[in-house]
């Protein structure tokens, strides 16, 4: 399943803008502070819930107690819920996206939107490419193999975050994959295969692979980078799965805030 940059739905609360899809039991969002950054936005409230997100543009600070730490444009972070409460500040412009499991059903009728504020955007402007590429803030687990594929990995809760550098026709011999994914496209152009058909992925495009069978496979025929977000109990479980990503399984540190 595949969105493209220009299909998410835009709202606007404030100075924020935010754009967002629904993948399967997953939700993908995109925000965008501008000048004043977070002042007044619902960012800077204290937050319990888990976070798992990328820096797009600018800085973003997380702040627990006091104690905080700051993120740069290209950084990958996760940050565990159940603790004490946080929030995100940004002093300027600054856009952050990431992925959360969908606990409560989502109402975005325009009557539920009105209700809090939120005002949506029928032509919203377009959407900036995205860095072209990400890593992961603390410690990851890079690993390179023979075939032109570079993937970096990192434990993420119960997800395990992987950014994926594609060689020249690498993807072509990555080997077909059960697992579910949900991630985005941030350069290069990757053809998501599967049994029954095929969709063309381009920078700033979502997707969701259900998982197989049927499976699913990227082909790249140039060089391209995807970051991903695989459940660990369905990375450690059965199904086929490309040989990078068993190299995950067997090889994975923490990436968190702190």
């Amino acid at each position: 399943m595949r969105v493209a940059a220009r299909e998410l739905t835009t709202v606007r609360q404030g100075t924020m803008l935010a754009r967002y899809a629904v993948l399967g039991p997953v939700a993908f969002a995109q925000v965008e502070f501008g000048p004043t950054g977070t002042r007044g936005t619902a960012a800077e409230e204290p937050c319990e819930q888990a976070h798992w997100g990328f820096v797009l543009r600018g800085r973003l600070k997380f702040d627990e107690g006091g104690r905080t730490t700051e993120f740069a444009a290209g950084t990958a972070f996760y940050i565990p819920g159940g603790g004490p409460p946080h929030r995100f500040i940004a002093a300027g412009a600054c856009a952050v996206a990431g992925f959360s499991p969908i606990v409560d059903p989502i109402d975005d009728s325009p009557a539920a939107l009105a209700a809090r504020g939120v005002e949506l955007v029928v032509a919203p402007r377009p959407l900036r490419a995205p860095p072209a590429m990400l890593h992961v803030a603390g410690a990851a687990t890079v690993n390179r193999t023979t075939d032109g594929i570079e993937a970096e990995s990192a434990a993420m809760g119960p997800w395990t975050f992987m950014r994926t550098t594609y060689g020249a026709l690498s993807g072509f011999v990555s080997g077909p994959c059960d697992l579910p994914h949900w991630g985005m496209v941030l350069s290069g152009e990757v053809v998501h295969s599967w049994d029954d058909g095929l969709e063309l992925l381009t920078p700033g495009d979502v997707f969701y692979c259900p998982p197989g069978p049927p499976g699913h496979r990227f082909e790249v025929a140039d060089s391209a980078t995807i970051v991903d977000y695989t459940p660990t109990a369905a990375l450690e479980g059965p199904g086929r799965r490309p040989a990078y990503r068993d190299a995950a399984r067997a090889r994975r540190d923490p990436g968190v805030a702190a």
